[in-house]
């Protein structure tokens, strides 16, 4: 009797567990479901018909770090020889600037700021910093790269382009970061007076100078070089092998949904199509463990740039995975100073022949 009063109780028990098994199964089903339908569906529908949203992915100029920067006090980033200042653009947009002297000019000059800007005529050469997505001109690699070009004795001009940093907060596109970059070289080349310019582009920076250089050529002002630090062939294909997309890249309505709206709006960084047959020497520098701009985009660019570039001098420098460089570390290369001095030297001695 005992065995049949334990079944006849067990079974109800079984029962409500196997309708909690199911109904747990059916609940986790319901919210992958939801997931699915929201990376899959939702998002894609909501990024094409969202030109801010486009925007604020791919220029993420709302990203602040670090959050709270004294742009009026570099020294405090570890910065000698700096001086803050502002440049007005023809459509009035206000962009914050650091000058920073070369080394040779730190122990007569650090503190005399009122100088700084007469001795961008002093001869030595001239780097103007094109930053990439999110950030400011204080972010720490950057000011890395800047104590590189300190020590081989350049002068180097950071730019925040508009709604960066403290720059004017209006909104952002590529026309208006690449007006913001010629206006920066127009405003070094009339007080240079001779002395060399040379651009110096990383990451989106990279699309940001060579399309802001090559409409200066069309313009009659020849830069006398353009560094590009994991640069990519254009935007299309930057979206297309940027790590984020990948579950994306799968799906059939992958170019409708994400690339076309891009290119539509205006965002297309097409930095293959901007530098053909430019005539300013140019460098790329790119690391093999870099995952959010693959360096085979870079090495796309130099195969295309010998072809469509003939006489004009082009250079590739890929560093192993070993380095861990990764996308924004190549400043931590210790050969960096030179091969950018080589550089610098060798496109001057080509273009005085």
């Amino acid at each position: 009797m005992a065995p049949c009063m334990c079944f006849s109780f067990m079974k109800p028990v079984m029962i409500i567990l196997l309708i909690s098994i199911f109904a747990t199964c059916c609940i986790t089903s319901s919210f992958f479901a939801i997931i699915l339908f929201l990376v899959f569906i939702i998002i894609p529908i909501v990024f094409r018909y969202s030109p801010s949203l486009q925007r604020g992915m791919i220029f993420l100029n709302y990203v602040r770090i670090p959050a709270v920067v004294n742009y009026s006090h570099p020294e405090n980033y570890g910065i000698k020889g700096a001086n803050n200042f502002y440049i007005k653009t023809f459509d009035n947009i206000t962009l914050g600037v650091w000058h920073i002297l070369p080394g040779n000019l730190l122990k007569k000059y650090d503190e005399d700021k009122s100088s700084y800007e007469r001795l961008l005529s002093n001869g030595e050469p001239i780097v103007i910093y094109m930053h990439g997505n999110s950030g400011t001109r204080a972010n720490e690699h950057r000011v890395q790269l800047y104590h590189v070009l300190q020590k081989i004795n350049c002068h180097v001009i950071a730019v925040d382009y508009r709604s960066y940093a403290d720059s004017t907060d209006v909104e952002v596109s590529e026309s208006g970061v690449v007006s913001d970059a010629m206006e920066v070289f127009k405003w070094t080349h009339e007080r240079a007076n001779g002395s060399p310019i040379f651009g110096w582009g990383h990451s989106l920076g990279t699309g940001i100078s060579a399309h802001a250089y090559s409409l200066l050529e069309k313009e009659g002002l020849y830069p006398n070089g353009l560094i590009l630090e994991a640069p990519f062939t254009k935007m299309s294909d930057e979206i297309r092998e940027y790590p984020l997309t990948k579950i994306h890249r799968m799906l059939p309505w992958f170019e409708f949904f994400i690339i076309e709206p891009v290119v539509e709006n205006n965002i297309i960084f097409d930095t293959e199509t901007n530098l053909m047959n430019t005539k300013m020497p140019i460098l790329i520098l790119h690391a093999k463990d870099d995952v959010v701009i693959p360096y085979k985009l870079g090495e796309k660019l130099y195969t295309h740039l010998l072809k469509t570039r003939q006489n004009a001098k082009t250079e590739i420098v890929l560093y192993d995975q070993h380095y861990k460089y990764g996308h924004k570390y190549i400043c931590k290369d210790e050969e960096l100073g030179n091969r950018t001095w080589k550089f610098i030297q060798d496109s001057l001695e080509n273009s005085s022949q």
